[in-house]
């Protein structure tokens, strides 16, 4: 398989959305980054604005159900044909749950490149608010069954071909749930277990690496932190694109 280039980023849904959007479309028509897996996308009118922009540069794209809100967030864009997908929601059905109203889950593409199949897999599951996930907090049994379920999920792609999955598991990379996740899912950290953070430091707290990417046993693959700094917006003024880096996958 020829050499792709991954990014996962969540683009924060509040803050001045539209205005980041438009900075971060222009960013990906400069960029080489032949798939792109985007989280808290939830809002139809957003969501639509941002496809208007990038639907030439990324003109085929995967999503779930866009109404009342998208679900899960998520969005998969490529430069390569997506030949097909489907949606998994992995958050427990409780009503009074935020999470179940946003249908979080996993977005699973299939990729047809240069006459072989790649399959992406672009999550963002629920986040634990009090940034507690030793095992005696009670948030991390809720966390713990949805990477279960995500594990299960992924397991099911068995039809040999490579797996990338990406996006915002909302667990620090160097914690007991997340090696849980990768003894249950087959699959691989491409990071190492680097524990550098993902969120964008707050004052009372330094962030965590909570972005992931994962990949297929024997899968070259290289994986690096993108999108730091600050970016000119059309209002005139320096702005973070997110409260989140990215995160890039170089495969092959």
């Amino acid at each position: 398989m020829r050499r792709l280039r991954i990014l996962s980023l969540n683009t924060l849904y509040n803050a001045a959305p539209r205005v980041r959007l438009r900075a971060l479309a222009d960013e990906l028509a400069a960029s080489d980054y032949d798939v792109v897996c985007l989280q808290e996308l939830w809002i139809p009118q957003n969501f639509q604005l941002f496809r208007s922009l990038t639907k030439d540069s990324y003109p085929h794209v995967a999503h779930g159900l866009r109404l009342p809100v998208v679900a899960g967030g998520l969005l998969t864009m490529s430069r390569i044909p997506i030949v097909g997908h489907r949606y998994e929601m992995v958050a427990q059905k409780r009503a009074w749950r935020r999470e179940t109203l946003l249908r979080k889950g996993v977005l699973i593409a299939r990729l047809a490149v240069d006459g072989q199949f790649l399959t992406v897999a672009n999550t963002h599951l629920s986040a634990n608010m009090h940034a507690d996930w030793s095992r005696a907090a009670p948030f991390t049994k809720v966390q713990q069954r949805e990477l279960a379920t995500l594990a299960a999920s992924l397991r099911r792609i068995d039809s040999g071909e490579p797996v990338v999955a990406v996006g915002d598991f909302n667990v620090p990379r160097d914690s007991w749930l997340f090696e849980g996740f990768l003894a249950a899912s087959g699959l691989r950290d491409v990071f190492d277990g680097d524990a550098a953070t993902t969120f964008r430091p707050v004052p009372g707290w330094d962030g965590a690496a909570l972005d992931q990417v994962v990949v297929s046993p024997g899968l070259a693959a290289a994986a690096e932190v993108v999108l730091r700094d600050k970016v000119r917006t059309a209002d005139g003024r320096d702005r973070y694109l997110s409260d989140h880096f990215g995160v890039a996958a170089t495969i092959g």
